[in-house]
């Protein structure tokens, strides 16, 4: 049996209905990284060194989180290869992970959330404004922005309830899922985004849906905040076009800038692990400065 054969057996067998369907859908899109000449492959045949060039050709251009699926879906794959007979060693046992750099996480400066902001109070297209002020406000995942219902509003809160994603290239939810089990979470809302929030035109369940009142597609969306930036840009050019993902990025780090506790922010973004809100603040060098001048401050001061 080849690989390409193995894949969806695999995937049918052994993850269909054992995982979240957002887990598997990412399983999916993994799969398809692996290149024709691996798939063409029989089991057997596939060494060692075959699945390390292909790591290392994957780590070029992947994250270190998607290096570390990719790793355990080949681990996982060839185990249960190896169960069923069908190949009679583990080639993926000693593999060697590719080191990767943790790219650095870009967010807006104070001055540019100012300028975004000011340019969403005026800007004609009502829903992209106000969903690009409750990214930046809530610190919303897009899928969660985007999964946001009525019914998940009050006056002073909102709830994360389900999160957007593509099966089979359309926009899918389910109650009650999210990313991980600490994304289910309640923000607190500013009393100027509650508002504009609750002054949307209701078209459907969905806060962010379609005019006709379906769930958007994340590339929809994508697009229209994409258009947003364009006009922006047009009129403040100085303010960076960067990803909807930067803008929870941007929460982190002004959360914090404005005193919260990492702990609070981890909580408010729906982290599982606390080190992963970390990765996501940016200290300035303002910031950075007031702590070096707060530590001089502090070993100066006479002991008591």
């Amino acid at each position: 049996m080849t690989l390409g054969q193995w894949l969806p057996l695999w995937l049918q067998s052994y993850k269909l209905g054992t995982i979240k369907d957002t887990s598997y859908h990412q399983l999916e899109i993994l799969c398809r990284h692996i290149p024709d000449s691996l798939k063409q492959m029989d089991l057997t045949d596939i060494l060692p060194m075959h699945l390390q060039a292909f790591l290392n050709e994957f780590a070029r251009t992947s994250s270190k989180s998607y290096m570390d699926k990719m790793r355990v879906l080949i681990h996982s794959l060839f185990c249960d290869a190896l169960d069923n007979d069908l190949c009679r060693k583990n080639p993926s046992k000693h593999l060697r992970i590719p080191r990767i750099a943790e790219r650095p996480r870009e967010a807006f400066t104070l001055e540019e959330v100012k300028c975004i902001i000011s340019f969403a109070l005026d800007c004609s297209n009502v829903r992209i404004a106000t969903a690009v002020l409750t990214l930046l406000l809530t610190g919303l995942r897009r899928g969660e922005l985007l999964g946001l219902k009525w019914t998940d509003l009050t006056d002073d809160t909102l709830t994360v309830n389900r999160a957007v994603y593509m099966d089979q290239n359309q926009p899918r939810v389910q109650e009650h899922v999210a990313k991980t089990s600490a994304s289910l979470r309640v923000i607190p809302l500013l009393p100027e985004l509650s508002y504009r929030l609750h002054a949307l035109p209701k078209t459907g369940v969905y806060v962010f849906g379609t005019k006709s009142g379906t769930l958007m597609n994340p590339r929809n969306f994508s697009r229209d905040y994409d258009r947003f930036f364009h006009q922006l840009r047009e009129a403040e050019p100085d303010v960076r076009r960067l990803s909807p993902h930067c803008c929870r990025h941007t929460f982190a780090t002004l959360s914090l800038a404005s005193g919260a506790n990492l702990r609070t922010v981890q909580q408010l973004l729906g982290h599982t692990n606390i080190g992963t809100t970390a990765r996501y603040t940016h200290p300035d060098l303002l910031s950075m400065r007031q702590a070096v001048t707060g530590l001089k401050s502090a070993l100066s001061s006479p002991s008591s």
